[in-house]
C-alpha cells in the first residue's frame, strides 16, 4: 500500500523531472535551430528554406510541450 504522505512528493518530483527533459530538448532545439540558420548562411540550396522551417516547428513544438507539461502535470 502507498503512504498517503509520500504521493505528493512523487508527484513534485515527477513534475520537476518532465520539466528538467524539456528544457534540455528546448536547448537542443535552439541548437539546431542555430546551426541550421548559420549552415543556410554559407550554403546556398534549394531546401534551406524547408530545413529552417522544420527547425522553427520543432522549436515550436519544444516550447509547446514545456507549456503542456507545466498545465497538465
Amino acid at each position: 500500500m502507498i503512504d498517503i504522505n509520500i504521493l505528493p512528493w512523487f508527484l513534485v518530483a515527477q513534475k520537476v523531472f518532465f520539466i528538467a527533459c524539456a528544457v534540455i530538448y528546448l536547448i537542443f532545439s535552439l541548437i539546431i535551430v542555430k546551426q541550421i540558420t548559420s549552415m543556410s548562411k554559407n550554403i546556398k540550396d534549394k531546401f534551406n528554406s524547408i530545413l529552417v522551417t522544420f527547425s522553427y516547428i520543432n522549436l515550436l513544438f519544444a516550447i509547446f510541450l514545456i507549456f503542456l507539461i507545466v498545465i497538465w502535470l
